[in-house]
């Protein structure tokens, strides 16, 4: 991958551009022109590096509750359970990780369904083994953005962080217009000169508009993001670590805030405890080697003078795709 791949990468995974011709700031500073951009796109697309650009929603504003679940399955009964689990729509990662509880997989279920209820007919369903529902009692940091550019490389060339200023407060309007929306620019942009044209075109409005809503959704929280979603392995992390400690509640806010400082660190959670789980503060960690990741959790536990922790590793990737929500 040359210099200005990488940059394109590194620009379009932190803030894609909400203008009317967004391929056409992408290339500001880097002596091509808009069509090549979108050329290069479409080959890192290709090339598996690129998953999609859209909308990355904030589930919860949308009226959708999801979790993290934790369940022990027998090793010879590993297949068939995640088989189940992946049926659910809801179901978007689905990862194997050394451990009692070793299938972890996140869930989110629409307004007016119970969570709960969900997860124990997918868990009897699976075979009856046991399940922790871990829902994010507070998030600290999600935005995962990689460090793909090499030393003296710079990307920046829009000072929009593309993250909302806070978690959204407002009710989301489920009309059957703001549904669609929804359903539209969740979906990859298309790789045209004014892409937002193109969906407003098929929603029946105008490019203002869309884009006007747009950063409404994302300045309000609605919208977490809009950018590309890497494949992680593809662009060189192919190791990935989820760090959890036993941590006084008490000092849980100061900790996860230290922890959300660190580059290294993509998600950062407190969740809650069980008797059987004790780990109460999660941070998800991206390395090219496990060895990598062990040397961030050390540093990790050094900044919060906790050394008492585990890192579990994802082994096998059972499901993991972009959660469609409104599904029919």
């Amino acid at each position: 991958m040359d210099a200005v791949n990488r940059v394109i990468l590194d620009r379009i995974q932190r803030a894609f551009p909400i203008v009317p011709k967004p391929y056409q700031r992408l290339a500001e500073g880097l002596a091509i022109d808009s069509r090549e951009v979108r050329g290069r796109i479409k080959f890192l697309k290709d090339e598996g590096l690129v998953r999609q650009i859209s909308a990355i929603f904030n589930t919860g504003a949308l009226g959708y509750r999801s979790s993290l679940v934790a369940m022990a399955v027998p090793q010879d009964e590993v297949e068939r359970a995640a088989a189940v689990i992946n049926q659910y729509p809801g179901v978007s990662h689905n990862y194997l990780r050394p451990g009692a509880y070793n299938i972890w997989y996140t869930i989110a279920v629409p307004p007016g369904q119970s969570l709960e209820g969900t997860v124990e007919r997918l868990s009897s369903a699976a075979g009856g083994w046991p399940a922790l529902i871990l829902p994010a009692l507070k998030k600290y940091k999600l935005a995962v953005v990689l460090d793909v550019l090499e030393e003296g490389e710079s990307a920046a060339n829009d000072d929009r962080s593309g993250q909302p200023k806070t978690e959204s407060d407002d009710t989301f309007d489920s009309s059957s217009a703001n549904i669609r929306i929804v359903r539209t620019i969740q979906e990859d942009l298309p790789l045209v000169e004014s892409p937002f044209e193109l969906w407003a075109n098929d929603l029946d409005m105008k490019e203002e508009e869309l884009l006007t809503l747009i950063s409404k959704w994302l300045d309000h929280g609605v919208i977490r993001r809009f950018a590309a979603v890497l494949n992680h392995r593809q662009v060189g992390f192919s190791a990935n670590g989820m760090v959890v400690w036993s941590c006084p509640v008490e000092g849980i806010d100061r900790y996860g805030k230290i922890l959300a400082s660190h580059a290294e660190v993509s998600h950062c959670y407190h969740r809650p405890a069980y008797p059987v789980w004790p780990y109460n503060l999660y941070a998800m960690v991206h390395g090219r080697t496990m060895e990598e990741c062990r040397r961030i959790a050390e540093k990790l536990a050094e900044a919060i003078h906790l050394h008492d922790y585990e890192i579990l590793f994802s082994t096998r990737e059972f499901k993991k795709i972009r959660l469609k929500l409104f599904w029919e």
